[in-house]
């Protein structure tokens, strides 16, 4: 116990402080100050209780006001300030733990995760609410939630999202596509569609337009059926669709019987645009490839590949003996856009570790890998390639955030772009303002350090980046027109739009505005500006990237698992589409059309 409250002094008599069960407790507020120090209850007394009780008790009156609250805390009661019995916020606090034990006692008889805990709280909260903030044990017993029942309430629920859906398209200004295919772990296709909706006051969605399963081949053709099946499911039709991203596979790219081929077979004319995120990972490639990465993945793969568990635990052991940094490094995976930079991140800051447990554990490999650790060429390839994939990884994070429009996405790599001649020109003169690794090498080893021997890596990612995203640069002239019209080139932009940039640039009202991109076009009158403005709305509908076909996957992955075996493809549509879906479902709505008689057919 703290020394200020061994006892009952005096001193913390006059502020209403004592100890009970070995906790400081003020007896006025219950407050428990978690630092017990003079000045702390000194402060409490002053700013709570000092104006009431400073002068409405003293002497013999306040001691015995301090002797009954004693008592009272003593006997297990809580009061409050004016001293009034509250016994049912202790039988509230014990039914909810009895609650709480009873839960996780059958979280764990049916093996459930402890997470569900949360889970369960929230479905409890949902009842309660539905009935009022009053339910009996009978009315709980009464909800149905048979497997049948909630198949019946996921379809409902899914129905009503896609009619909100249907709605929003048919009146929107513009839409535009995104979708993946990708194979589960039972070898089944699935197309996840995503649309971006944009309505004419610039409010937007992005959404699950659907999940389509593939059954048999999945060509271009099979698709574009897939997709355009999906449009006429929702009314709709590519006149008002702005552009289409895709993964930029073969099936999606070919000229004949990929998708680009059906749309132009059809004479669509829309931009069909490489998924910016997937561009981006295919130019951090190049850099993998070197020598160094595929070292690194060698010896990783040696210590914890496959089914090597006794090495791998001997390794986390010495790791933990050493005191390193890290207690494991992580395998690459090269589907996995941001695992190349946190492997070799690991890699070379316990590379003196790993050096000592090849030697200690792997006699026969040793000799294989001791140059790689000992030579000072390739430590400065390992430092290099460490710092450009962090680099590549932090530009990777910033494409994936979401709430960006396409221009935006554009600006990141066109930044990154620069970046790297700047990222050259100082390898070149030793500085390494931007390089971690690279610094801690040239401390240890100095002017014998030959960075530039290791430029290739920086100048192989600056070809890249430039061979690549030409679908974007297509589209520049809109995108620099939709983030500034006011500094937009008026004779480099289509002739639809001269006339109204010409009366847009020379208005007064709007010349000195500081809003930017879409808030800029948000003010612009549609009268006045038609055509602007139907291109501020087309752009801005754009997607930039397939991210939450990624996404979705992942979620799909939680959905199909082991217990869901004979899940169909219309439940597994439902699923995705509610667990995708952001906008509320309103269940009163549904609730009502449940009461409503069916129609008989």
């Amino acid at each position: 116990m703290n020394r200020y409250v061994q006892s009952f002094d005096k001193v913390w008599e006059e502020i209403f402080f004592v100890s009970i069960n070995n906790k400081t407790t003020c007896l006025l507020c219950g407050y428990q100050p978690s630092v017990v120090k003079k000045y702390v209850l000194h402060r409490h007394y002053n700013i709570k209780h000092s104006n009431e009780y400073s002068t409405k008790y003293m002497g013999q009156e306040k001691h015995d006001l301090i002797q009954g609250l004693k008592l009272v805390y003593q006997e297990g009661s809580i009061y409050d300030i004016e001293g009034c019995s509250s016994s049912s916020d202790t039988t509230s606090s014990i039914k909810a733990l009895t609650a709480s034990y009873a839960i996780s006692n059958l979280i764990g008889k049916h093996s459930k995760p402890f997470t569900e805990g949360k889970f369960v709280k929230e479905c409890i909260v949902a009842a309660v609410q539905s009935f009022g903030d009053l339910l009996t044990l009978q009315e709980a017993a009464s909800i149905p939630l048979s497997a049948k029942a909630v198949k019946s309430r996921i379809n409902d629920i899914a129905l009503c999202l896609e009619e909100k859906l249907k709605s929003l398209l048919q009146s929107c200004s513009f839409f535009s596509l995104c979708f993946d295919e990708s194979t589960d772990n039972r070898h089944m296709s699935q197309l996840s569609i995503f649309v971006r909706i944009v309505q004419n006051d610039f409010s937007y969605v992005e959404e699950l337009l659907d999940f389509v399963p593939l059954h048999k081949t999945t060509t271009g053709v099979d698709i574009f059926k897939a997709v355009n099946q999906t449009l006429e499911k929702f009314d709709t039709d590519f006149s008002r669709c702005s552009a289409i991203v895709t993964d930029g596979a073969k099936a999606m790219t070919g000229s004949k019987i990929g998708f680009v081929g059906q749309i132009k077979q059809r004479d669509l004319k829309f931009p069909i645009i490489h998924c910016i995120i997937h561009q981006e990972a295919l130019c951090g490639k190049v850099v993998k490839l070197c020598s160094a990465m595929q070292t690194v993945t060698k010896i990783i793969n040696m210590i914890k590949g496959g089914h090597k568990f006794l090495s791998h635990r001997k390794f986390q052991q010495f790791l933990e003996e050493h005191n390193a940094v890290y207690t494991d490094v992580p395998l690459y995976c090269d589907v996995r856009w941001l695992s190349a930079g946190k492997c070799l991140e690991t890699f070379f800051t316990i590379r003196k570790e790993i050096f000592l447990f090849l030697q200690d554990n792997f006699d026969v490999k040793y000799d294989e890998f001791k140059s790689f650790f000992q030579d000072l060429d390739s430590v400065c390839e390992l430092a290099l390639l460490t710092d450009l994939t962090n680099h590549l990884n932090n530009l990777n994070l910033k494409l994936q955030k979401t709430d960006q429009t396409i221009s935006q996405l554009v600006s990141h790599i066109d930044s990154f772009k620069r970046k790297l001649k700047l990222f050259k020109n100082q390898i070149e003169n030793n500085i390494f303002h931007f390089y971690p690794s690279c610094q801690i090498i040239f401390e240890e080893h100095g002017t014998n350090c030959n960075f530039q021997k290791h430029l290739f890596l920086i100048e192989s990612l600056i070809n890249q980046f430039d061979k690549r995203f030409k679908d974007f640069d297509i589209l520049r002239k809109d995108l620099i027109l939709f983030e500034n019209p006011l500094t937009a080139q008026i004779e480099e932009q289509s002739p639809d739009l001269q006339i109204e940039l010409c009366d847009l640039q020379c208005d007064l009202s709007l010349k000195n505005r500081s809003e930017k991109g879409v808030n800029f076009f948000k003010i612009l009158n549609a009268s006045d500006y038609p055509s602007l403005r139907n291109c501020g709305l087309r752009i801005f509908s754009m997607f930039g990237s397939t991210y939450l076909c990624e996404c979705s996957f992942s979620k799909m992955k939680l959905i199909k698992n082991d217990k869901r075996s004979s899940l169909s493809d219309a439940s597994l549509s439902s699923l995705m589409r509610i667990t995708s879906f952001k906008i509320s479902v309103d269940v009163p709505s549904l609730v009502e059309s449940c009461k409503r008689p069916r129609k008989s057919n």
